[in-house]
């Protein structure tokens, strides 16, 4: 029964815990259309899509990030390379150099920390974003599942009607065929006794008479 079918009664099971997500496969979209789809269908649709959606953006902000911090490193190294090299310079012009240098390093010092605590957020979620993807579409499987047998048990409380229907049909037709056949035993008795008794020619002219009325 459709009852029975629920997210929590099904979520233990190993079958259920490797599933395709719905959204992904054209076979889902042949079994639910669109003018199938209950509320339910249509929210768990949603948060499965919006998750995926946000699974993309992260994995492509991780690699961002990645790549900013990675030239920001490589900044700090050539930043301290070349004041390595500045150091034997006039002092004036030097000391400008070093304050910008250390403003410039400082800045990159700053950065990077940021990215490092972007990075560790970003992976977090990362980390968490497939648990959820995967509970959102168990959901929608759920809901899909309970719409299917909703279906079929509707369908088969209509099956039982025509069962009953058609059996009803077929005895009337049966009973139907057997005075139609008994009323034709009679009329070609009939006329078969009357051609008998009145011969070809009156039965010709009886006939005539009878079809123009």
């Amino acid at each position: 029964m459709v009852a029975d079918i629920t997210y929590e009664l099904l979520k233990d099971k190993s079958a259920f815990k490797h599933l395709p997500i719905l959204t992904l496969d054209p076979r889902w979209y042949q079994l639910v259309p669109a003018v199938s789809k209950t509320d339910e269908i249509k929210y768990w649709e949603r948060q499965v899509n919006q998750l995926l959606k946000k699974q993309g953006q992260i994995n492509n902000d991780l690699k961002e990030v990645k790549k900013i911090k990675a030239r920001l490193i490589q900044d700090v190294v050539d930043n301290m390379e070349e004041g390595e090299q500045n150091a034997g310079q006039n002092a004036k012009q030097n000391a400008k150099r070093l304050a910008l240098h250390r403003k410039k390093m400082n800045q990159n010092q700053r950065l990077i920390y940021e990215a490092k605590d972007k990075i560790s957020q970003l992976e977090d979620e990362s980390e968490e974003l497939p648990k959820q993807l995967a509970q959102a579409n168990q959901h929608l499987l759920v809901e899909t599942v309970r719409m299917c047998y909703a279906k079929i048990n509707s369908n088969n409380a209509d099956l039982e009607i025509l069962d009953e229907w058609i059996h009803a049909t077929r005895q009337k037709l049966k009973k139907n065929l057997l005075i139609k056949q008994d009323k034709e035993n009679m009329n070609n008795q009939l006329y078969s006794g009357m051609h008998n008794l009145l011969g070809a020619e009156v039965m010709g002219a009886l006939d005539r008479i009878h079809d123009d009325n």
